[in-house]
């Protein structure tokens, strides 16, 4: 009954909102409150309020809507509150083509891959707000949960659990990647600069995107022996080409983080999968490891119909006692839409990063109309290999097809390739020529 009370109040204050107006005669407004006074929406006492005055004034009026698909949004008369509901559904299916003889046997199957629930919203005008939760593989494990300021001026400061500032393709939602994983190199940021509970701030122009921060250690499962670390993270992007149909993106970003040496924990490796867990590069334990910097390159530029992006980054892990370790990876891709729509039309530059293309049409078979689709293809590189670390080193070329039926569902397919190793394991020697199909539905509100 709760239910349909809120349903009810929503529609009757959308036409009030509408209806009472300098222009709308004083019986009319009656009318409207005795219809709220009747289905319990108001008490007496708000009923005599309103009744008293001449007109409904902005504030008593909230507006309930779902943001053209982006989710069930709430904001109040006078635009100081607002709450917005959203979430993701990532339904995976994963196929692994091997040698047996590489000693280990991938897992194929399917998987939720992404279920999440989000939160977001302000409140007083400008204090901010945000939680997001997964609930995949049956556990639920927390995303985002911050709070913070957001200035008139567009500049924002947060704290809490939260993406650190590194990388245009960690930074870019698993809505909007034209892949369904990303790229073998992003295992190299990512082990370093993944959420983290800390504080965070921004600020954009008309061409440029600051964002910064200073974080403590990523949440993970389970306990550990010694202290936590800490580390800091910033990404400044230039954008001197910003057209309704053309985008360049220029980017340089940095981190530095501090490892507790009595928590031998650290290690960097990928993963074929999310499912499969595989792993062909991998440091194993770097216990002796202090500090770790990563530092690097991204370029990206949309024009038309293409979407082209690339990045580098460089890691170079301090240790107690030894020599330091250099790391690298990179990838290239390139992205087509095959229907005409442009990225460059959803570039964000108050973030710094391009959101998923927009159908111009939906599906529709009554109309002849199909959605839009993308195809894509991104090289990527991994090494791994310094001193006496033999890590491994890595290539994969992935070519991808996206159907978009409309601004809230994707479906994908997904080949990638391991085209070489360095052949320095049992696993590396044979894992050339492995090829790994992924289909995902997704849906996102």
């Amino acid at each position: 009954m709760r239910n349909q009370n809120i349903v009810l109040i929503g529609q009757l204050v959308a036409t009030g909102a509408l209806v009472l107006s300098a222009s709308v005669a004083q019986a009319a407004e009656k009318e409207l409150l005795d219809i709220l006074l009747s289905n319990g929406a108001i008490t007496e006492e708000q009923y005599d309020d309103l009744l008293e005055k001449e007109e409904l004034e902005q504030q008593d009026v909230a507006e309930i809507n779902f943001g053209g698909g982006s989710g069930l949004n709430v904001t109040s008369g006078d635009g100081r509150f607002e709450a917005e509901i959203g979430g993701r559904l990532h339904l995976d299916y994963v196929n692994h083509d091997y040698d047996s003889r590489m000693g280990i046997r991938p897992i194929s199957g399917t998987e939720v891959r992404r279920g999440r629930i989000e939160i977001d919203g302000v409140f007083d005008k400008n204090w901010g707000y945000a939680a997001e939760f997964d609930f995949a593989r049956n556990k639920v494990v927390l995303k985002d949960i911050k709070a913070g300021y957001e200035a008139d001026s567009g500049a924002t400061f947060y704290v809490g659990n939260q993406k650190q500032p590194y990388s245009l393709s960690l930074e870019m939602s698993s809505n909007d990647i034209p892949f369904v994983e990303r790229s073998v190199d992003n295992f190299l940021a990512a082990t370093f600069t993944d959420r983290a509970i800390g504080a965070r701030y921004e600020n954009s122009g008309s061409n440029w995107f600051f964002a910064g921060g200073v974080f403590g250690e990523s949440l993970k499962e389970g306990t550990t022996t010694g202290d936590e670390g800490w580390g800091s993270s910033a990404r400044f992007v230039y954008s001197p080409v910003i057209e309704d149909n053309s985008v360049v993106h220029l980017g340089i970003r940095g981190s530095y983080r501090e490892m507790d040496i009595a928590t031998p924990t650290l290690s960097i490796k990928n993963k074929t999968t999310d499912f499969s867990g595989l792993s062909i590069v991998s440091t194993g334990a770097l216990a002796d490891a202090e500090s770790a910097s990563l530092f690097g390159p991204e370029i990206a530029a949309s024009f038309g119909s293409l979407y082209l992006f690339a990045e580098h980054t460089t890691t170079q892990v301090a240790r107690k006692g030894a020599s330091t370790l250099d790391f690298s990876g990179w990838h290239a891709a390139a992205s087509w839409s095959l229907t005409g729509e442009s990225r460059a039309a959803r570039y964000r530059m108050n973030a710094g990063e391009f959101k998923s293309i927009r159908p111009k049409s939906d599906f529709d078979l009554s109309n002849g109309t199909w959605g839009a689709f993308e195809v894509s293809a991104r090289y990527a590189t991994i090494d791994l290999n310094d001193g006496d670390i033999l890590g491994g080193e890595e290539d994969a070329l992935s070519l991808a097809l996206n159907w978009y039926p409309n601004r809230n569902l994707r479906i994908m397919a997904d080949w990638t390739r391991i085209l070489d190793t360095d052949e320095s394991n049992t696993v590396r020697m044979f894992a050339p020529d492995m090829n790994v199909f992924m289909l995902r539905t997704q849906w996102n509100y």
